[in-house]
């Protein structure tokens, strides 16, 4: 309730101020009247009432619409209302004479203050209107008596009320006019402060256009990519001056690394303002304004704030768009390489051609308008199988770079070899929308593989048939040997191991190796290691129980990271140590059993001839060299019949009968 009588704010809205200050003092005027129609008048009480209940309800009524905004048109009600209010009791308390009439002024004065002089005008002449009528009714007889006789002291008051409402009014208006007057004095100053914070706005606005336009200036010179990058800084050396406070008077200086790039009035000065960035690549940017007169001091000699951080947004301009110029450098220079070394083509989403180089045009023996817009296939040789393109369309789905081997056919139909590199763009929503593809042709080395293939599947089928099995091995400083290949020729291998057995594990090699052999088989291939000399081995390996012997051979050569490898081979020599061990038996025979009886023979022959012995002597010794001869004769008969079987187990087969001296010299 109290927020409802509450005075509105007068300087905020004076009109519904106004409004409710009248509202007021009109119901409080009536008040009055009411008390003293009660006091002297008491036999009309009734009338009083009424009026009071009148006034309360025209004074509610039109606070009530002040308070929920509708000011107007609570200014026309209370008008009318206090209008109607007045001016109809006067019709029946005596017209023209009523003293009511009095305050018919009061309401008009009241209009003008609510309503304008528009207001107060149309009050005014409605009131002139109605009490010429009433003068006019009272002339001709049809006013009705009065119903209330007033005395001089009723009419006293009835005077009395309209000045007093006058007074109020006056005292109200011009105590209203001195407070216009303040909030008019006090407006002015806001106004004027105003002023100077719009005078201050637009001048800092303005200075915010010219370092816009500026920016704007220099950005699209940085973006000519026609202009040589000297021309392109000197233009934006000159176009520095019109972004600071003062251009006439302001010079400019831009360095990029060492070189400076200067307006045509630049000299040093102590009113400097600079900046100075690193592009990525040591690179330095530089810009410098100079004032080319004494100025006043600001907050940064005589300098704005926000020039600070307009030099320092140019120079991070000039830094970007120099790294963008050599990374642009080098793109251009990694292009030429590419284009020089290999074939490049571009195909999109549906794998059609948008962009092949002269490399790519050469291999395929296609120009570049009949493969632009065309599928990849056109260039497909058919070889592969659909298999094999599989893991390049996985990981092309999967957006993966993906390398691998293919061959093309060019135009003339010849195949040629490709080493490709597919490198899949990805959009902003990681689909591909196209591929990069670098090809290096590699047909000569294929050829050259091709050829090693050859080579090596001859050298297999060559190596196939030695008498032996190769080897190709290092040796380490311990004497062990790592295997790096080995092939079984005509012999059968003596152990179960493959070479990736002997990779992991090539001590197994020697685990059928004769005990007696192990440690000489061992200091051999330690002094190989040592002396990088060639290998002459012979040993003994256990197979089946029996005793095998093997002659190893091996040449040591240098590969091109300077490591020694040992190439030979390792063949069964049991025959030949068969046949050796018996020539040194047939030795060993004739050397010990064959001279033992001849030596008999010999010392009876000398007994014979040395001596004069009788017939019966000569009988008795002959028998004795006859019993001997018998026995060489048998002994011969059996080494024959044993040296001949040995030849004939043995596996050499070789006809070395002319080689065979018959000693015929012994027998002519």
């Amino acid at each position: 309730m109290s927020n409802f009588f509450s005075l509105p704010d007068k300087e905020k809205d004076f009109q519904r101020y106004m409004a409710y200050m009248l509202t007021i003092i009109w119901s409080v005027v009536t008040g009055l009247i009411v008390a003293a129609g009660f006091y002297f008048l008491p036999q009309a009480w009734l009338r009083w009432l009424t009026f009071l209940s009148l006034s309360i309800f025209i004074a509610v009524f039109n606070i009530s619409l002040n308070r929920f905004g509708y000011t107007r048109l609570a200014s026309w009600s209370f008008i009318i209302m206090l209008w109607l209010y007045i001016t109809i009791p006067n019709y029946s308390a005596g017209g023209i004479f009523a003293p009511g009439i009095m305050s018919q002024m009061s309401v008009i004065l009241t209009a003008g203050f609510l309503l304008g002089w528009r207001g107060g005008l149309a009050i005014g002449l409605l009131t002139m209107g109605v009490d010429f009528w009433m003068a006019y009714m009272q002339l001709i007889g049809q006013l009705p008596a009065p119903s209330v006789i007033h005395n001089p002291i009723t009419r006293w008051i009835g005077a009395v009320i309209p000045f007093g409402t006058i007074l109020a009014l006056q005292y109200y208006a011009t105590n209203h006019l001195r407070t216009g007057l303040l909030a008019m004095q006090r407006e002015m100053l806001k106004r004027e402060e105003a002023e100077k914070v719009k005078d201050k706005t637009l001048y800092d606005l303005g200075e915010r256009v010219k370092e816009l336009k500026t920016l704007y200036a220099i950005s699209r010179i940085l973006q000519d990519e026609d202009t040589p990058p000297k021309k392109l800084f000197r233009e934006i050396a000159e176009v520095l001056p019109a972004g600071w406070q003062y251009p006439d008077i302001t010079a400019a200086r831009v360095w990029i690394a060492e070189t400076e790039y200067v307006t045509h009035n630049y000299e040093p000065s102590e009113y400097s303002q600079s900046a100075e960035m690193k592009t990525t690549n040591g690179t330095k940017v530089g810009i410098e304004v100079v004032y080319l007169q004494p100025m006043a001091e600001l907050d940064e000699g005589p300098f704005l704030q926000e020039e600070r951080s307009l030099i320092n947004m140019l120079v991070e301009m000039l830094k970007i768009d120099l790294e963008r110029r050599e990374r642009s450098a080098e793109l251009k220079d990694y292009k030429y390489a590419l284009d020089i070394a290999s074939g490049v083509s571009i195909t999109g989403a549906d794998d059609t051609f948008t962009f092949v180089n002269d490399n790519f045009c050469k291999a395929s023996k296609y120009s570049p308008e009949e493969l632009l817009s065309q599928n990849w296939s056109i260039t497909d040789s058919g070889i592969h199988s659909p298999e094999y393109f599989a893991s390049l369309h996985i990981a092309m789905q999967n957006g993966k770079p993906y390398r691998g081997e293919f061959c093309n056919k060019a135009k003339d139909g010849t195949l040629y070899w490709v080493d490709t590199s597919v490198i899949p763009f990805l959009d902003d929503d990681g689909n591909v929308y196209q591929h990069l593809s670098i090809n290096y042709d590699i047909t000569e080395r294929k050829a050259a593989e091709e050829k090693i293939k050859q080579s090596e599947r001859l050298i297999k089928k060559i190596t196939s048939q030695v008498p032996g099995n190769t080897y190709m091995f290092e040796i380490e400083e311990s004497g062990y040997t790592k295997i790096l290949f080995m092939n079984r020729g005509t012999d059968t291998f003596n152990h179960p191991y493959n070479l990736e057995d002997l990779s992991e594990q090539p001590e197994k090699l020697r685990e059928i190796f004769h005990e007696d052999d192990k440690a000489k088989f061992n200091d051999a291939m330690k002094e190989a290691y040592r002396t990088q000399s060639i290998i002459s081995c012979q040993y003994r390996i256990i197979v089946d129980g029996h005793i095998r012997w093997r002659w190893m051979q091996a040449v040591p050569e240098k590969d091109k990271n300077g490591k020694v490898i040992w190439y030979g081979a390792t063949s069964d020599i049991t025959p030949l140590v068969d046949y050796i061990a018996s020539i040194e038996q047939i030795i060993f025979d004739i050397g010990h059993v064959l001279r033992r009886p001849i030596s008999s023979m010999m010392g009876m022959t000398n007994l014979i001839n040395d001596n004069a012995l009788s017939e019966t002597e000569i009988k008795e010794i002959s028998s004795k060299l006859h019993l001997i001869a018998e026995e060489m004769d048998k002994f011969i008969t059996e080494l024959n019949t044993v040296y001949l079987q040995k030849r004939q187990l043995t596996q050499f087969n070789i006809d070395i009968s002319s080689l065979i001296d018959k000693r015929n010299s012994l027998f002519n």
